[in-house]
């Protein structure tokens, strides 16, 4: 989301608390012999996020909670085995957006704060908990004015609404002042050198951002290419330019690799191709050398957004007419397109029509289509809690409302 679309949520969400509250005294006051306003339909799902555990922003602002919780992420007390079913996460105002770190949770809330909870070993909850987890969520202090986060394992990063960028957690250590903190940082840092900017990507290791008008920069471990200058390099490096890139509107990252979409629907990848990521038809060893400048993927022309699963380590890129299309690892059926095991380095059609939304999160994906159903494809662990289904789940398979609304 831009920052202009979260300054719309954010008044949207205010409007909508007040127009509650004013239908709860409608009704309270309907005299004997008069007609009922007619109740609320149901929420519907804006947004899911997922690792091992899966949240979802609903259309009336709350948040769900569903599967792994061996942490705390779901905001109620642990329980170290099995996906526990959907519960409301207590939150103070409406959400305008969710993301799912490793074993950890967060909320942008219509006030611009951030909240968080679960396992914040690496400080990635913004504050030092005691015993590394917190089961209910609270704010990070100090941290105001947030428009949108991105989270990769235990990196957390925000996007101010003045376009600059802060960052907390596990970091590379270009960001902390040339020194790894181990286990991470605690207090949310600026990062130096950005500005005017409108997306985020990357973890631990590497980061990258998108600027308004259509540039990507990058930071970090730059081994196999992947900060995209046309060079490889040992030591890390600063916030700097990816080479050659104009008119960009999307950008992703996982496991070494990027990819960014231009305004005229090409994809862009550069980096490592251990995983296939790259959808050049190659899969590279662990010992090849990377791709340190950006290469149009073949065959795609259409695309609209591209997105990457964490340590799922695949792409998928939404297109023009609805459609998908992904590559890269494939092991837990995480692609959707009816392929599992090993990789899938040329990009393949998932075949479900009418995607207006998508999602990808760990070994899972997720996508919503114009009727409002959610899908679901990967990773076995979460098929029999939402599917009741066993195995990895190689094309997506139509998950019931109720398993995301209380």
């Amino acid at each position: 989301m831009t920052r202009g679309t979260n300054r719309l949520w954010r008044q949207a969400a205010a409007t909508v608390s007040l127009a509650g509250l004013g239908l709860g005294l409608a009704v309270s006051s309907v005299l004997p012999g008069t007609r009922a306003q007619t109740p609320a339909a149901s929420p519907t799902v804006v947004e899911i996020a997922a690792d091992l555990h899966v949240l979802a922003l609903l259309s009336d602002g709350t948040v769900s909670a569903l599967g792994n919780n061996r942490s705390g992420q779901l905001g109620r007390p642990k329980v170290t085995r099995g996906f526990l079913p959907v519960a409301r996460v207590e939150l103070p105002l409406k959400a305008i957006q969710i993301a799912a770190g490793e074993d950890a949770s967060y909320a942008v809330l219509s006030d611009g704060s951030v909240w968080a909870w679960g396992r914040g070993y690496a400080g990635n909850l913004g504050a030092a908990v005691a015993g590394t987890e917190r089961h209910t969520p609270m704010a990070v202090p100090g941290l105001r004015n947030v428009a949108q986060i991105a989270v990769d394992g235990e990196a957390v990063m925000a996007i101010l609404d003045d376009g600059t960028v802060r960052a907390w957690g596990e970091l590379p250590a270009i960001v902390t002042g040339g020194q790894s903190v181990f286990p991470g940082v605690t207090t949310p840092r600026t990062i130096e050198g950005l500005k005017d900017i409108v997306g985020l990507a990357g973890g631990s290791a590497s980061g990258f951002a998108l600027t308004r008008d259509g540039r990507v920069f990058g930071w970090g471990n730059n081994r196999k290419g992947q900060l995209g200058r046309g060079s490889e390099s040992a030591t890390p490096l600063p916030p700097g330019e990816v080479t050659g890139l104009r008119d960009v509107v999307s950008i992703a990252y996982t496991n070494g690799v990027a990819a960014a979409v231009t305004r005229d629907g090409r994809v862009f990848t550069w980096g490592d191709n251990g995983q296939a990521g790259l959808g050049n038809g190659l899969h590279g060893d662990t010992g090849d050398p990377g791709q340190p400048t950006p290469q149009p993927v073949k065959g795609i022309a259409d695309a609209i957004e591209a997105k990457a699963g964490t340590f799922g380590r695949h792409f998928i890129v939404r297109r023009r007419n609805q459609t998908l299309i992904g590559w890269g690892n494939s092991d837990w059926g995480q692609l959707g397109a009816g392929v599992s095991g090993d990789h899938q380095p040329t990009p393949a059609a998932i075949k479900l029509p009418g995607v207006e939304d998508f999602w990808l999160g760990g070994n899972f994906s997720f996508a919503r289509t114009t009727d409002g159903a959610v899908w679901f494809w990967g990773e076995e662990s979460a098929a029999p809690g939402l599917l009741g289904l066993r195995g990895n789940q190689r094309v997506p398979v139509k998950v019931a409302l109720t398993k995301f609304v209380p």
